[in-house]
């Protein structure tokens, strides 16, 4: 049965890449939809098993790796941190092939985009159900690889290209931290069995939970890597809400979560992981708060949601973070979906100050957005209500923490804030658009409908469905599922804010602009304008003590040759110097594999230079 899970999104997409155009596209998108709806009820079958009979699988096909330094089978392992995983990234890989089967409609590469989004979803499950941190790591780059395929869809568009790139590069420095991890795993350990490492994982150096952490960081666009994930928005929407709610980014989390034997070794990366998760959450909150196109809003609503789970993880609350997970990629889901339902209605129009009064039009993507909304926000008994406001409430009980408790919490102030200014600048607001979009605009098809009905479902339900499930028997220590009311002022406060001043400018335009300060403004929107504050202090600085200095001399003459400039210089020069030892000669090659070999088996067996002689030459 586990098999069909992962063989069927594979065969769908090897169907439809190599013969898509026999099929056809009304062929090619019921084969899909099928194959997921299967898949997905295979999967619910499986997670409803696991989580009631709290068991795990093991499921080997074979050796893969048999040597004598490495030997890694072909197998997965299905417990309830994986069945978790297959459940939520299958039922919104459906939902999300179902609504593209209506969104693209009128493009003539659907099929290949049916074919990524098949493929995308068979990478995540290979992720999610490794067995050894080698296999996963062929998750890991098959959903790098597909990313770059789905935002890259439309290829003319040079945007398109850039943010492909972009999100490829960038993802390049979290994918070589995880390989450094792999190796040093498999040199402290010998194993890169799951089931090896973590037993013996107490003892571990210092150096491998970072690099995985820096791993996840680059996945989960985390603070510093952080800038790939906006740019995304230049793929169609439905690849948006795959990639934002279920599969590319919710895998740094999974691994950290996966991980957890190891990063509880060390306290230290712990505190970092704190750190890094709890600076995300405000950093993306304050940037998207400023933003204006709608797809950016709910992508750095995204980034910010993110970082609430890298923050559980770094308190030890793994199966909190697996739980908001599970919430956010509902609602977030729901949001992208509902929010493409308004773009395809005006025309491909993103930016929220050329909407407005589209309640009138679009009455039912008001309730979506409006409900996705407010569990983002954690409104009481929505499903962000019961893992969010819990982490919040649980950080305060940790005094080393409080202070990014306390970012978390302005977090979410500012959460429902830029949430209330989504819906009011989109729906409640005079319309700003032409006459002409406002006018065609009107209720998407029963196709886009029917996947936000069941997401807006899921948004409001999962919380109390999943919560005892997934909360109680998981990962140490034992949470308290009584709910406290700080977090949950906070969002009200928030919401209430914005309530008052879509008031206010109603009636008032020009007295709500009147208060807005422009710096802050600027400061917000352009991503915490850090340049200007080093300009500011340090040249002040320098100044006061006497020196002359101008920008042109800090930045070309100080940061450009210790930074990239400097950098570019350096890494060209030595290239330059290690590509003379590439002779293209065979035998020169030769001689040095034979005294890497050497090396290696000497350093290894320090004191059996006779074995050692033996087993070179025999």
């Amino acid at each position: 049965m586990f098999t069909l899970i992962l063989f069927f999104p594979f065969f769908n997409s090897v169907l439809l890449l190599l013969f898509g155009r026999k099929i056809g596209i009304k062929g090619s998108n019921i084969i899909s939809c099928i194959n997921m709806l299967v898949i997905t009820l295979i999967s619910v079958i499986f997670f409803y098993e696991i989580i009631i009979t709290e068991s795990n699988i093991t499921v080997k096909y074979g050796e893969w790796i048999n040597c004598v330094l490495l030997n890694t089978n072909l197998s997965f392992f299905i417990d309830q941190i994986s069945i978790s995983m297959v459940m939520i990234v299958n039922i919104i890989s459906l939902l999300v092939h179902v609504y593209s089967t209506s969104y693209m409609s009128g493009d003539p590469h659907t099929i290949r985009f049916m074919g990524y989004l098949s493929l995308f979803t068979f990478f995540m499950l290979i992720l999610v159900t490794s067995q050894n941190y080698l296999q996963l790591f062929i998750g890991w780059e098959g959903v790098g690889l597909c990313s770059y395929l789905l935002i890259n869809f439309w290829y003319s568009r040079i945007q398109a290209n850039k943010a492909a790139i972009k999100a490829m590069l960038i993802n390049r420095v979290g994918d070589a931290c995880l390989i450094a991890s792999i190796i040093l795993i498999w040199i402290n350990f010998g194993s890169l069995n799951f089931m090896v490492v973590f037993p013996i994982a107490d003892k571990i150096p210092l150096l491998i939970p970072l690099l995985l952490l820096l791993g996840a960081v680059g996945k989960s666009a985390q603070i510093g890597l952080h800038t790939w994930l906006p740019d995304a928005m230049e793929g169609p929407t439905p690849v948006s809400a795959l990639i934002h709610a279920a599969t590319m980014v919710t895998a740094g989390v999974y691994l950290i979560i996966r991980s957890s034997s190891i990063f509880e070794g060390s306290s230290s990366i712990l505190i970092i992981t704190v750190i890094i998760g709890s600076l995300t959450a405000l950093f993306a909150a304050t940037v998207g708060l400023a933003q204006n196109d709608i797809k950016k809003i709910i992508a750095y609503s995204t980034c910010s949601q993110l970082g609430f789970m890298v923050f559980s993880c770094g308190l030890s609350y793994y199966s909190l973070a697996l739980f908001h997970l599970i919430n956010h990629a509902f609602f977030k889901a729901l949001l992208f979906l509902a929010a493409g339902s308004v773009i395809h209605s005006l025309l491909d129009e993103q930016d929220t100050r050329k909407m407005g009064g589209n309640i009138i039009s679009q009455p039912l993507s008001y309730s979506f957005i409006l409900i996705g909304s407010l569990a983002l926000a954690g409104f009481p008994f929505l499903s962000g209500y019961y893992s969010k406001d819990l982490l919040l409430e649980l950080s305060f009980q940790q005094y080393y923490i409080i202070y990014a408790s306390w970012l978390g919490l302005l977090a979410t102030f500012i959460t429902a804030f830029y949430s209330f200014k989504l819906i009011s600048r989109t729906f409640l607001l005079f319309n700003n658009s032409p006459y002409y979009y406002w006018h065609k605009s009107k209720e998407s098809n029963s196709i886009i409908v029917t996947p936000l009905i069941i997401l807006s479902i899921c948004s409001i339900l999962s919380g109390f469905i999943f919560s005892y499930s997934i909360i109680e028997d998981m990962i140490h220590p034992i949470i308290n599922l009584e709910f406290k009311m700080a977090p949950l002022i906070v969002s009200l406060i928030g919401t209430i804010t914005g309530i008052m001043l879509f008031i206010i400018s109603k009636y008032s335009w020009k007295l709500f602009f009147k208060f807005r300060i422009n710096f802050l403004y600027q400061f917000l929107i352009s991503a915490w304008d850090f340049d200007k504050i080093t300009h500011k202090f340090i040249i002040s600085f320098v100044l006061s003590k006497g020196y002359r200095v101008t920008f042109k001399t800090f930045d070309t003459g100080i940061l450009e040759k210790l930074g990239p400039s400097g950098l570019i210089y350096l890494i060209s020069n030595k290239s330059k110097n290690l590509t003379s030892l590439q002779t293209g000669y065979l035998f020169n090659y030769a001689i040095l594999i034979i005294l890497c070999s050497s090396l290696f088996i000497v350093m290894t067996n320090p004191f059996d230079f006779g074995g050692f002689y033996i087993h070179l030459f025999f």
